[in-house]
């Protein structure tokens, strides 16, 4: 073990003897319950936000079977702009794997009342293209009048 301590820098090694200032222990104590208290803060954000987020992507994928009336699986949902509260879920309009058949897409916002959340405007995707304004048809909503779906 002494061998382990004795390849440490100086400043890191045990002290021989116990320096007798208090006013370095109090500003080194401060120091460390400053850095417990800034990571339980972190660590709570990240929980709090993870569940949020958690709620409103259940939330999505609910409304968008809810709205098709289509009972799919594989609901993709995530933010259309990062930081703000309006979101995006898109699914195949027939059965089949995702991507391979036309898409319906919903934007999304507000908070989820009832399990669902109020849908603003979508679109239409054609099969093997990816989510890219040039690729959306059959706007509606928000979706066509903020410009998201320049095809019409």
């Amino acid at each position: 073990m002494n061998e382990l301590l004795a390849k440490l820098p100086p400043g890191l090694r045990p002290r021989e003897r116990e320096v007798e200032n208090r006013l370095l222990r109090r500003i080194e104590t401060a120091v460390l319950l400053a850095a417990a208290v800034l990571l339980a803060v972190v660590a709570f954000n990240d929980i709090f936000w993870t569940v949020q987020d958690a709620g409103v992507l259940v939330a999505d994928q609910q409304t968008w079977r809810h709205y098709t009336g289509r009972d799919y699986y594989n609901v993709s949902a995530g933010r259309l702009v990062f930081n703000e509260p309006i979101d995006i879920s898109c699914a195949n309009s027939s059965p089949g794997r995702p991507g391979a058949r036309t898409q319906i897409c919903l934007i999304m916002s507000g908070p989820a009342v009832g399990g669902l959340r109020h849908v603003i405007g979508g679109w239409r995707l054609a099969p093997h293209t990816g989510d890219f304004a040039r690729n959306r048809y059959a706007c509606f909503g928000a979706a066509h009048t903020t410009r998201l779906c320049p095809n019409g």
